[in-house]
C-alpha cells in the first residue's frame, strides 16, 4: 500500500514538471508576441494621429 501512494506522488511531480515545462516557455511566448503585436499597433495609431494631423496637400 504504502509503494502505491509513493508511486503516485512521483507520477503526479513527474506530470507537474512536464506540464510546467511546456507551460512556462508557451506563457513566455505568448506574452511577448502579444506585447510586439500591441506596440505595433500603438505605433500604427501614432502614424496615422500625425498623418492627420499634417494639412492635407491640394
Amino acid at each position: 500500500m504504502t509503494d502505491s501512494g509513493a508511486l503516485f506522488f512521483v507520477l503526479m511531480a513527474g506530470l507537474a514538471a512536464t506540464m510546467a515545462l511546456v507551460y512556462v516557455p508557451l506563457r513566455i511566448f505568448l506574452t511577448a508576441t502579444a506585447r510586439s503585436r500591441r506596440l505595433r499597433l500603438l505605433q500604427r495609431i501614432r502614424r496615422l494621429r500625425e498623418e492627420l494631423a499634417q494639412p492635407l496637400d491640394t
